[in-house]
């Protein structure tokens, strides 16, 4: 799954985009980063991370977060 393709799905599955945060180290929310030879989901809330999961692509990891937050439904 691309980046393109991931933010697609969220509007098909009326998900906010907003609460996804790509590679910012300041930003809350849902977060996905690549972290030396792997790609990480994780939620940040007041700076502090929570529930990190690691993977070895970012197609992986975008799948993940997708499945992650359609159960939440942010």
């Amino acid at each position: 799954m691309t980046r393109d393709e991931f933010l697609m799905l969220l509007k098909e599955n009326n998900i906010d985009e907003s609460a996804v945060v790509f590679d910012d180290p300041t930003k809350d929310g849902y977060c996905i980063r690549k972290n030396y030879f792997r790609w990480e989901i994780f939620f940040r809330e007041r700076g502090k991370e929570y529930n990190l999961t690691g993977y070895p692509s970012e197609s992986d990891a975008l799948a993940a977060l997708f499945e992650k937050l359609v159960q939440l439904k942010v």
